[in-house]
């Protein structure tokens, strides 16, 4: 009996301590990690968007999508919007990110739209999809169906990735809509 005790008293020591040096960790990792990720985010919005000289907030954004993705199927989320503008201040586009259930978990891309609703740029900003199937979500060929397109129908898709295909036609379509919401037009 004494030996449980102390068996006891010694894992709850090893955990206390592993617990504290994780917590450590994580508070010692969490700002480079955000940072990261903004620096990512921001890499890509340039990328989708090459003409945009910034990024500017809409005015309203958060209301405005929470309103809007109450519209949308279950898991398809649009999650930020930026005004794009030129050297001179013209607005030319949007910059997007959005979201939908993948096969093995979200799918989070970024599009960069123009004020038509033509798809100008596309970027996959993180996904766990299975490779050689629905990773292939990030290849050329893939990122080359999405450039001039003004609906989540004039894409081919991945061939053995249905989930993956559906989640980015729903999440373009989610985009394509809301910016000709953006700029008073009718959503498709």
């Amino acid at each position: 009996m004494k030996n449980i005790f102390k068996n006891a008293g010694i894992l709850l020591a090893i955990t206390l301590v592993a617990a504290i040096a994780l917590s450590f960790v994580y508070e010692l990792t969490k700002e480079p990690i955000a940072l990261a990720a903004q620096k990512a985010k921001a890499e890509a919005y340039q990328a989708v968007y090459e003409a945009a000289a910034a990024f500017e907030d809409v005015d309203n954004a958060a209301a405005l999508i929470k309103d809007y993705n109450t519209t949308l199927t279950a898991g398809t989320a649009v999650e930020e919007v930026l005004r794009t503008v030129d050297e001179a201040g013209n607005p030319l586009g949007y910059v997007l990110t959005v979201s939908a259930k993948g096969y093995a978990g979200p799918v989070r891309i970024t599009l960069g739209i123009d004020k038509s609703g033509t798809v100008i740029g596309y970027a996959v900003l993180e996904h766990e999809e299975s490779p050689g199937f629905g990773a292939n979500c990030e290849n050329e060929d893939v990122k080359q169906q999405f450039l001039g397109i003004t609906a989540a129908s004039q894409l081919d898709g991945i061939t053995g990735a249905t989930i993956t295909t559906n989640a980015l036609k729903s999440e373009t379509q989610a985009a394509i809509d809301f910016v000709k919401s953006l700029e008073g037009g009718e959503a498709g």
